[in-house]
This record gives C-alpha cells, structure tokens and sequence, in this order.
C-alpha cells in the first residue's frame, strides 16, 4: 500500500505539504526532530509540523520518540527496529530489527535501549 493510499484510507488528504514533509522524512535515516526538520525546510511552521505528525502518526506513517529530556523525535514508520538514546550526547540512532520475546497478552510499540553511544565512550 502506497503512502497516498494508507492517508486515504484513514481518511486524510495528501497535501503538497504533506507530500513534502513525507519527501523529507524519507530521506533521513535516523529520527529527526521539528529543530533537524526546520533546518531541512526553513519554510516550516512550527505548529504546521506538530499537526502534521499528529496526523501521520494516527495514520501509522510516522513513529514518534520521546527522548529522555522531553523532546519528540520522528521517524517513518516501516519496519519495527529499536532504538538507541546515547545518555550522554544525546544521539538517537536506529538498531537492527531484533525478535524481541513478547510475554502472552502484551503488546510492544516501541523498544528503546540506553546507554552511552561508542563516540561517547571513546571520549
């Protein structure tokens, strides 16, 4: 199911400005946030953005992360993969997807692992 289609059937239009963030978003490879965003699209309202993710998570087409000093990152959604938040940096980086053990009747939306990120540990 195409991006346009999955949008539709939730009952959302796809917009120039939504196609436009989604262009951006495809083009990252790790989470970003509204700041990494703006910087890519300087054109971007802040409240626009913030919406639009609403939006696209409601959809499932984008993922959303809470890093640990309170900030929203955001990712397309796809494949299920932990995530890294470097305590120290404070970097998050995608992890290979893993079989994760899931205890009988719960559900897992999102797997996030803590730590210090190996350029941290050179330092």
């Amino acid at each position: 199911m195409t991006l346009d289609e999955q949008i539709a059937l939730m009952g959302f239009r796809l917009t120039s400005p939504r196609k436009k963030i989604l262009t951006i978003f495809a083009q990252q490879h790790h989470p970003i946030s509204f700041e990494e965003y703006a910087s890519l699209d300087p054109t971007i309202d802040k409240s626009t953005f913030y919406r639009t993710m609403q939006t696209f998570e409601q959809a499932h087409i984008i993922s959303g992360i809470e890093s640990d000093e309170g900030k929203r990152y955001f990712e397309l959604s796809g494949i299920f993969h932990p995530h890294f938040i470097c305590q120290n940096c404070h970097t998050i980086e995608c992890l290979r997807p893993q079989n994760i053990s899931t205890p009988d009747g719960y559900t897992i939306n999102a797997v996030i692992y803590k730590g210090v990120c190996p350029s941290c540990s050179e330092s």
